[in-house]
């Protein structure tokens, strides 16, 4: 530093040189202005410095020592004793400057190294006197924002705006101000000689993308390496109680199928990247904030964001716990604003989206007169008795009984209600939300009974989110949520319902006689002959009901005094689930007509005894669960040098869970750690391990470790990329990444496979004697059943993944894709290449199996404007297919026949060529007029189940040995059982306040089997009178039609005669499907109107969900499966209109 007096005033040479500087620099400041000379040292050097009330003087030396510039300036031209903080961070001198001599008469000048400091001109001093600007800022809906920083451009002084978005600040004309907040994008506004400024900030709806939810943690999206998806809460919104049912196509990489509808037990299915196990369990961890919780009861207006962890790199962390991926759900929390109370309310009218219809009875009895004819059996009933059903003589003893009718509703209701508080200041903030749902069952409710039997649901939920800023460098969470179900149903299950409502007979009894009288059949069983409605109605009533709190508190501390970057965060949870079922039994007498007496009344047999009183309620259940979380982790986060960032996090972990009735509680624990490295933006690296312990397995075994490691380039990043292409294509990343996960539900019911098991009094070993060549129980005694085996452990996958982040015209269009080839190992199941002569009783348990996995995922996501109309769509597809690499089997005796080199799920089925005609048999007809069939000499012998004639179904002799037997069924024939492919598309367009919202789910590669074996799809199956017939079934083959293009073969009656009820390809559909999901019409009622009511906001929408299928099932909803021939509760379609409100 270099003070003018201090060169010497007797020298006279000096005095002239200083008298020439300071005439240049005065000059020069007057030119100019404050003056900001560039050059090129003063450009290319950032200063760091954190100073508290230090001089002028104090700071002018800090710079100079940590820098070259020199200080130039005379005692008088600058108060060197005023004290100042600086406190910045690569900052340019000037800037540091600006920042200490803001509105004051000092002003410089900057020569390469040479800092000259003088007074302004008066005139400029004048500039510079500072006057205070108000204003408010407020969102694009016109909401006021509290919390928005705003600063005065390249000084420390600022402000935040108050809970009314009021802010107030002091500023020069000449200055800038800088409006900042979380979420929207940042904007710049020059004061003048304006003195209220109001400002609409705009939602930067990059930067809401920017934060990625990861294992234990969170990441800036350009740093992930690993294999995210993501999807918002409103597009999980939908009028159904099961979260899960709002899945499917919605995130690429997750696989979805409802399998039922029925009110509280209709959890989709759903696995992330397909299946890779044929025995463990294949459902991924699913967490909520942070903590292992189910999903299905989760209500949307809660979730904040919902995250799908699918690679290694994402999943390792998990442990022994990630192999299946990871679901991540993070529930919405506080912020900084005043109270905003949201309101919403849906109702909801529900009918079934398919159902089968039935013929009349009169029809159902010629048609059992056909099946006879073709067993060479005489009439069931003969014409003249038909004739009474058919001109409906009387009701009571020739019914046409309806029982779709008599049992189903024409439409069932639903309604939803959800409040929800939010807000807070700096030091607390909270997110508060209740939440009510109810649901009636599909079924009828009978109006004389004085309970309830019709299958309804209803659930309320509660969540309160409060965090505290405790002190500067502490914050604290606390979290409770809960949820209350209770569940009716009838006293029969509703799969008992439907299977009796789809294979009772028409002719049989009605459902209640003309008296009131309560009918059934003369005899009549648990399993047979029962009367639909009377299960439904008239047999009492099952409650049940569940109570679920979770609870959870997490510390986040700063530890910046430690270091810069290192924070430590910590959470405890304590959760209790309560399951509480009762009965009330009800048996009242049954009665069968036999006909009517002389006055006309109905002759009764009683087939049932019993009492018309509700019998004393019975708990049939009681289970409780209590568990508990334990977590601590360290994160480290910084950048050096604004290139060079480094991160790090090592976590413990460990949880409990007990279950009633059980003595030993479940308990895992985990190390975890991940370190990550990237420079300039550019080049990511992270290695992750997961070091997971589980007790149900034997020592030496419980603890595995699980490493993985990924990469990423962004390429569009580098200064290299043309310019021109990123007009285009402004976002190209490429990633990859390698490692291994665990999946410790090995699929076994016994909980500790390793120990050794003992039969006692079980018969002896075969010893080879005896009168049949064994001892059958020789030396009977305590049986070995199962060897001790310690090397029983989990499931290890092996993940391999690449894939690529694109952007289009600055990101309004993303494509991301991947794809991923994992392999399963160490998968556990029985070892059946064991000989006898080894002496097990029951063969060992080993992890044996290798199941490999591969495919794609990709989504893609569209945004645009065209003037006052948005658009934006979105799309995701998923391929997921496996083939099994190991399955220990006894060499089949055809290739054909193996399991090894197949699918998990792959049909196992007779393939039918085509139906037989009477050139393939010899007939001969006998006395009652029916014929016998003998198949002709050349043709190929049926040992299977049943009898042969034209119009069966004729199945391919795979050997070619003259045999239909099991070694002609064929492995691998279609598509496995579930869909190989997944995808969902969809879009949503606004304009002036309206808008309107459609999404469309779809499947591949799936195939069902209509029929197959003992169930309801077949008429007649269970015999005459324990079978119904369905429409679609007339469609079928007859002696006088002998057409091969029909649906149903030669009917026949009963299980034993019908030999088309082996599973073949006759029966077996493509599974595919594509569904409109979801249709809404919107409008947002403008503000001017809302705020005379005192409301901010106002919606009303009307929903469409359900809406229809295209498909090649037909029968049954395709979603259901093979669903036992459509014997399950139906899907839902339904419309709903919704209002919400803000305040």
């Amino acid at each position: 530093m270099r003070k003018f007096e201090n060169y010497g005033v007797k020298d006279t040479i000096n005095i002239r040189l200083l008298r020439i500087m300071k005439i240049t620099a005065i000059l020069l400041f007057t030119c100019i202005g404050v003056c900001q000379a560039v050059s090129s040292y003063s450009q290319s050097t950032n200063l760091t410095l954190n100073l508290r009330d230090k001089t002028i003087k104090e700071v002018f030396k800090e710079i100079e020592r940590n820098s070259e510039f020199v200080f130039f300036y005379f005692d008088k031209d600058v108060d060197l004793n005023r004290k100042v903080s600086v406190n910045v961070k690569g900052k340019k001198v000037n800037e540091v400057l600006d920042q200490i001599f803001t509105a004051t008469d000092t002003g410089y000048l900057i020569k390469d190294r040479q800092v000259y400091i003088s007074k302004k001109a008066p005139e400029e001093v004048k500039q510079n006197k500072k006057k205070r600007i108000t204003g408010t800022v407020s969102d694009s809906n016109g909401d006021p924002l509290i919390g928005v920083t705003v600063s005065v451009k390249n000084t420390t002084n600022g402000t935040v705006s108050n809970i009314e978005g009021l802010y107030v600040i002091d500023a020069l004309e000449t200055d800038e101000l800088v409006f900042n907040y979380v979420g929207f994008l940042k904007q710049e506004v020059r004061v003048g000689n304006k003195g209220v400024i109001n400002i609409t900030l705009q939602e930067d709806e990059q930067m809401l993308e920017e934060v990625v939810i990861v294992g234990y943690g969170q990441q800036n999206k350009a740093s992930v390496v690993s294999s995210v998806s993501t999807v918002t809460s409103k597009e999980l919104s939908a009028p159904t109680s099961n979260l899960t049912n709002n899945l499917g196509g919605q995130l690429a990489g997750l696989i979805s199928i409802q399998r039922s509808g029925e009110p509280g037990r209709d959890d989709a299915e759903f696995w992330i990247r397909g299946i890779s196990t044929f025995k463990g369990g294949t459902k991924p961890l699913v967490l909520v904030d942070g903590i292992p919780r189910a999903i299905s009861n989760i209500e949307p207006d809660e979730i904040e964001t919902f995250s799908l962890l699918k690679d290694a790199a994402a999943t390792a962390v998990y442990g022994a716990e990630g192999a299946n991926g990871v679901i991540l759900i993070t529930s919405k929390r506080g912020n900084i604003s005043k109270p905003k109370i949201s309101f919403r309310g849906e109702y909801s009218v529900s009918k079934p989206t398919r159902l089968p219809d039935f013929v009349d009875s009169w029809d159902y009895l010629e048609l059992v007169n056909e099946a006879n004819f073709n067993d060479g059996e005489s009439p069931y009933k003969y014409p003249e008795e038909i004739e009474k059903y058919r001109n409906r003589v009387d009701n009571d003893l020739y019914p046409n009984s309806k029982w779709m009718d008599e049992l189903l509703a024409k439409n069932t209701h639903n309604q939803r209600y959800t409040l929800n508080f939010r807000g807070g200041a700096e030091n607390a903030k909270y997110f508060v939300s209740m939440a009510y749902f109810q649901q009636d069952g599909i079924f009828k409710q009978n109006p004389m009974n004085k309970y309830k039997g019709n299958f309804g649901f209803e659930r309320y939920n509660l969540r309160s989110n409060i965090d505290l800023r405790v002190s500067k460098s502490t914050t604290l969470n606390i979290d409770l949520s809960g949820q209350y179900v209770s569940r009716t149903t009838s006293n029969r299950s509703p799969g008992d319902i439907f299977r009796f409502m789809l294979h009772t007979p028409p002719h049989l009894f009605p459902a209640i006689y003309s008296d009131g009288t309560l009918a059934t059949y003369l005899t009549q069983s648990d399993s047979n002959n029962r009367n639909p409605y009377n299960m439904l109605m008239n047999q009492g009533y099952r409650k049940e009901w569940g109570t679920m709190i979770q609870s959870n508190v997490g510390v986040n501390q700063d530890l910046s005094f430690i270091t810069p970057g290192l924070k430590f965060n910590g959470k405890v949870g304590l959760d209790y689930d309560g399951n509480y079922s009762t009965l009330r039994d009800f048996w009242p007498s049954l009665f069968f007509a036999t006909g009517r007496d002389e006055e006309g009344n109905l002759i009764f047999q009683t087939s049932v005894s019993g009492s018309p009183e509700l019998q004393n309620a019975a708990e049939t259940g009681n289970e409780s669960i209590r568990k508990i979380y334990i977590e601590g982790a360290f994160n480290y986060l910084r950048t050096f040098n604004e290139k060079h960032t480094v991160g790090g996090m090592f976590l413990y972990m460990q949880k409990e869970r007990q279950v009633s009735g059980t003595v030993l509680p479940y308990r895992k624990q985990s190390a975890v750690g991940r370190a990550t490295y990237s420079y300039d933006n550019k080049y990511f690296i992270e290695g992750s391990f997961g070091y997971t312990g589980s007790e149900i397995f034997a020592s030496g075994k419980k603890f595995g470790f699980f490493p993985a490691v990924g990469l990423s380039y962004y390429i569009s990043n580098e200064s290299f990329y043309p310019t021109a292409l990123s007009k285009v294509m402004d976002k190209v990343k490429i990633r990859a990444s390698y490692g291994k996960a665990g999946n410790d539900d090995i699929g076994s019911s016994d909980r500790f496979l390793y120990r050794a098991t003992f039969n006692e009094g079980a018969d002896g070993f075969d010893q080879g004697i005896g009168s049949n060549g064994g001892t059958n129980g020789l030396g009977k005694g305590i049986k070995d059943v199962r060897f001790v085996n310690n090397n029983i452990q989990w499931e290890i996958e092996q993940k391999r993944n690449v894939g690529v982040d694109l952007g289009f015209f600055n990101n309004k269009i993303e494509l991301t894709a991947d794809y991923f080839n994992n392999r399963r190992e160490n998968i556990l199941m029985q070892r059946n290449t064991i000989p006898g002569v080894a002496g097990f009783h029951s063969n060992p348990w080993a992890n044996y199996g290798i199941v490999d996995n591969w495919g794609t995922d990709a989504s893609l996501n569209v945004r645009r404007d065209f003037g006052p109309v948005k658009v934006s769509m979105r799309g995701t597809f998923t391929f997921a297919r496996n083939k099994i690499i190991e399955y220990d089997e006894l060499v089949p005796e055809y290739p054909w026949m193996a399991a090894t080199g197949s699918r998990v799920g792959d049909q196992y089925l007779y393939i039918a060529e085509r139906l037989y005609t009477e050139d393939d048999f010899i007939k001969t007809q006998k006395d009652n007029g029916t014929y016998i069939y003998e198949l002709k000499p050349g043709m190929p012998k049926v040992t299977l189940d049943g009898k042969i004639g034209p119009g069966d179904i004729k199945y391919r002799d795979m050997n070619n040995d003259g045999t239909i037997d099991n070694f002609d069924k064929v492995r691998g024939v279609g598509y496995p059982y579930n869909p190989e492919i997944n995808y969902g598309f969809g879009f949503n367009v606004e304009y002036k306040g309206f808008y309107v919202s459609a999404f469309f789910q779809g499947t591949g590669n799936s195939s069902i089997l209509l029929a197959s074996g003992n169930n309801t799809f077949w008429p007649f199956n269970w015999g005459v009178e324990k079978s119904n017939y369905r429409k679609e079934f007339l469609n079928r083959w007859t002696a006088d039609n002998p057409r091969q293009d029909v649906l149903m073969p030669r009917l026949h009656v009963g299980y034993a005669n019908n030999v088309n009820k082996e599973p073949s390809t006759w029966w077996l559909r493509n599974g595919r499907f594509l569904r409109f999901k979801n249709l809404e019409f919107g409008y947002d009622i403008p503000k001017k109107h809302t705020k005379k009511l005192l409301i901010d906001g106002a919606r009303v929408y009307v929903q469409g969900y359900n809406i229809c299928v295209w498909d090649d099932v037909k029968y049954w909803d395709p979603e259901l499966g093979n669903a036992n021939g459509g014997n399950s509760y139906p899907l839902p379609r339904t419309f709903t209109f919704g209002v919400e409100i803000n305040f």
